[in-house]
């Protein structure tokens, strides 16, 4: 399988990420799931890391190609940035705090 020129960690955030540039192209993670003939759950457990061996990587490569892999590449981005920022606020709180 070839590596995306960026890494992902499956989740939540890539799940929601993935969610969101289906949506945005006019479609839905459902409809794909329906048209590629891939029960959502199982879709859903490759975004999720819950099916991590080479079927679960291979689904999920398939997912964000389907889903756009510049739109799911940047959304994931923005999203890791954000979560970087509010962790770096929480942390500077519980110090101040102290």
């Amino acid at each position: 399988m070839s590596k995306f020129s960026k890494p992902y960690q499956p989740g939540a955030i890539l799940h929601e990420v993935i969610v969101g540039a289906f949506r945005a192209s006019g479609t839905s993670f459902e409809a794909w799931c329906k048209k590629s003939g891939i029960h959502p759950s199982t879709a859903r457990t490759a975004t999720y890391g819950q099916s991590g061996g080479t079927q679960g990587r291979a689904l999920l490569k398939r997912i964000i190609t389907a889903a756009g892999e510049e739109m799911v590449s940047a959304g994931y981005s923005k999203r890791m940035i954000a979560e970087v920022s509010h962790l770096s606020e929480a942390t500077d709180d519980a110090k101040a705090s102290s």
